[in-house]
């Protein structure tokens, strides 16, 4: 019986399109870009060969041409996927809702200012766990809190390296939604090979996880 429902967030309710547009649009303005001759769009396909061989996406691009001065991530761009809502509240009342998610300071008050924090009962990020994905500790601490055995609990992320494969190493089902730079991944093995996959959050309350 399934219990809970945790999430990603970035590019799995939120969507950061616009963030790593702007993002790869000033780091190309810098004088390192420019000395190199790179643009915003050569920058982004950097990142999605990062994401591709599972690697860290901004710092790999970073350190392969030693950037000094590095474009800042700006939360102000960030949108909630328009479907988001009333899946979270479909969701909902079939089981509680939480978190697990690599984030800076201040989730909960941006989730509060897209207007779904309401939906969730257990929230776990790194910032405050101390530990960030794909470390397995960071999933027992969720699962800890929220009371429930790893086969009670889902994980919904967008990333096969990040959500899928330490999510499935402790034992819980897993749902990939191929949005953003994870959908460059494909799996490896069955150790990465999510439960069920969908391209969008309004194909997950049709799953049959109940």
């Amino acid at each position: 019986m399934i219990r809970i429902l945790f999430f990603d967030i970035g590019y799995t309710l939120i969507d950061e399109s616009a963030v790593w547009e702007q993002r790869c649009r000033e780091q190309a303005q810098t004088a390192e870009a420019k000395r190199l001759g790179l643009s915003a769009a050569d920058i982004r396909r950097e990142i999605e060969r990062a994401s591709a061989e599972r690697k860290p996406q901004y710092r790999t691009v970073v350190e392969k041409y030693r950037f000094r001065e590095v474009a800042p991530y700006r939360h102000a761009y960030e949108t909630l996927y328009e479907d988001a809502p009333w899946v979270l509240c479909a969701l909902s009342h079939k089981a509680a809702l939480g978190v697990i998610a690599n984030q800076t300071d201040g989730l909960r008050r941006r989730l509060e200012r897209f207007g779904i924090l309401s939906y969730f009962t257990c929230i776990v990020s790194s910032w405050d766990a101390g530990v960030m994905k794909p470390e397995g500790r960071i999933f027992e601490i969720a699962l800890d809190r929220a009371g429930c055995l790893p086969e009670e609990a889902v994980m919904i992320g967008d990333r096969l390296d990040n959500d899928i494969a330490p999510a499935k190493a402790v034992g819980m089902k897993t749902v990939w939604v191929r949005q953003g730079f994870g959908a460059c991944q494909t799996p490896r093995s069955q150790a990465d090979t999510p439960d069920y996959t969908v391209n969008c959050l309004a194909d997950l309350p049709a799953l049959p996880l109940f």
